[in-house]
C-alpha cells in the first residue's frame, strides 16, 4: 500500500510541476517602460519632432487636402512648449530638405511620380537618432540665445 501511494505522490508532484512550469511561462513580463501619453521624459524634443513630422507630411501633401481633413480632427500636439517663429522655420527647412532626399518607391510598380512612401519614410525620420541629435542641437540654441 505504501508503494501505491509514493507512486500516486511521485504523479501528483510531477503533474503540479508540469502546471507550475506551464503558468509560469505565460506570465507576461514588460522589460521596457509603458507608452508614456504625457509626452515622455522630455516633452521639447517630442514637439520638436512631432512638428518634424507634420512639416514633412505638409510638403508631401501640398496641393491636396490631405493636411486639412486631418487637422478637422487632430489637435496635434498635447504639449507645445516651443513657440519660436526661428525655430518653426528652421524645422520647416529641414522637412523640405529631408522631404526632397526621400527615394521614388523602389517596390510599387504600380506608383506614380506623385506618389512615394510619404508617411512611412517620415516616422522613420520621426524614431531616428539623427532627428533626435537635431532636436537637441537646435533647442540648445534657441534656449542660449534666450538666456
Amino acid at each position: 500500500m505504501d508503494r501505491f501511494y509514493n507512486d500516486l505522490y511521485e504523479k501528483c508532484s510531477v503533474i503540479i510541476l508540469v502546471m507550475l512550469l506551464g503558468i509560469s511561462a505565460c506570465k507576461t513580463s514588460y522589460k521596457y517602460p509603458r507608452f508614456d501619453f504625457d509626452n515622455g521624459p522630455n516633452p521639447c524634443i517630442n514637439a520638436f519632432k512631432d512638428r518634424m513630422f507634420l512639416s514633412i507630411l505638409r510638403e508631401a501633401y501640398k496641393g491636396t487636402n490631405a493636411i486639412k481633413e486631418i487637422s478637422k480632427i487632430d489637435v496635434g500636439n498635447p504639449y507645445d512648449g516651443i513657440s519660436s517663429p526661428e525655430l518653426f522655420k528652421k524645422i520647416d527647412s529641414i522637412a523640405v530638405g529631408f522631404y526632397k532626399k526621400i527615394p521614388p518607391p523602389s517596390v510599387c510598380d504600380e506608383c506614380t511620380e506623385e506618389q512615394n512612401y510619404f508617411m512611412a519614410q517620415a516616422l522613420h525620420f520621426y524614431a531616428s537618432k539623427e532627428l533626435d541629435s537635431i532636436a537637441r542641437t537646435e533647442l540648445k540654441e534657441i534656449f542660449f540665445r534666450l538666456f
